[in-house]
This record gives structure tokens, C-alpha cells and sequence, in this order.
């Protein structure tokens, strides 16, 4: 409830909060809470939380860190439960710390009936 509760707070402690799982996640007991609680795994790899550089890199340094710690954890990488929480962190370091679109372009969409 205490990292939980951490990264539901302002900008400043939220990024803190991500130095103090990066740091903590590669003790089993701390994996485990992590990836037992998905409101933590929505928040870390959600990419539109941050909206400074520091909280970007310490949200995707933390996305980083806990993948690792999962996929080296034998014990936690056994466990089924755990496959969609590692493709999600997966897909979130794949993104990078910077690549999340606030805004959308309209695309135009030219069918071939319309133009005649």
C-alpha cells in the first residue's frame, strides 16, 4: 500500500517514489508486491503521467528495472500470472522514456470512389 500510495502523490514524490522501487525491486519480497498490485504496474508503465524529462526517465528507468528484476526472478518468470505484467513492461521499455503522442493528427482518409 506504501508504494502505491507514493506514486498517487505529486510530481516531486512520484519521482522518488520511482528512485525507491527502482532501487527496491531487486529484493524478491519487493518484486512480489509490485507485480501483485496492478494499480502500481498501470501507473509505471502508463507513459502519460509524466510530463517532465526527470519523471519520464525515472518512470522508464523504473519501467526498466522492473522488467529486468522479473525476468531474471526464477521463481516470479515461473508463475503464469506474471506473463501479462511482463509483456506490458515489456511493451512499455520498448516505447522508451519519450515516445507517448498527447496529441493525435487528423489523417485524412482519400477512398477511391470519391474522387470521381
Amino acid at each position: 500500500g506504501l508504494f502505491l500510495s507514493v506514486l498517487q502523490q505529486d510530481s516531486e514524490i512520484r519521482i522518488a517514489g520511482y528512485r525507491m522501487i527502482s532501487g527496491l525491486v531487486s529484493r524478491p519480497w519487493c518484486l512480489m508486491e509490485i507485480c501483485s498490485r496492478q494499480e502500481i504496474i498501470n501507473i509505471v508503465t502508463d507513459p502519460s503521467t509524466e510530463t517532465t524529462k526527470i519523471g519520464m526517465e525515472a518512470r522508464y528507468n523504473c519501467c526498466k528495472r522492473i522488467h529486468k528484476s522479473l525476468t531474471q526472478s526464477s521463481r516470479v518468470s515461473a508463475d503464469p500470472a506474471f506473463a501479462g505484467i511482463a509483456a506490458k513492461l515489456q511493451e512499455a521499455v520498448g516505447m522508451g522514456p519519450y515516445l507517448h503522442r498527447k496529441r493525435v493528427e487528423a489523417q485524412p482518409i482519400v477512398m477511391t470512389a470519391d474522387r470521381f
